[in-house]
């Protein structure tokens, strides 16, 4: 017997950023209702970091959903 997911089911995604050796992890995580979601949030903080300059531009930011599967990343440009 199979148990279906809520409809509303929400799983927390971790947004890791990664500064050449260093890493910065993200020990909150926030809550969102689908890996696209998490993707997309990812998008928004590499296009945050690249305003910031040339300090930020080799950033590496990637996802960890709350299972420990990173299922993105992307680079601050």
């Amino acid at each position: 017997m199979s148990r279906s997911s809520p409809a509303n089911a929400t799983m927390r995604y971790f947004f890791y950023i990664c500064d050449g050796p260093k890493v910065f992890p993200d020990a909150v995580g926030e809550r969102l209702s689908s890996p696209e979601e998490a993707k997309d949030q990812a998008k928004c903080l590499a296009a945050e970091l690249t305003k910031a300059g040339e300090f930020c531009r080799s950033n590496l930011i990637f996802v960890v959903d709350e299972n420990g599967h990173r299922i993105f990343e992307c680079r601050a440009s």
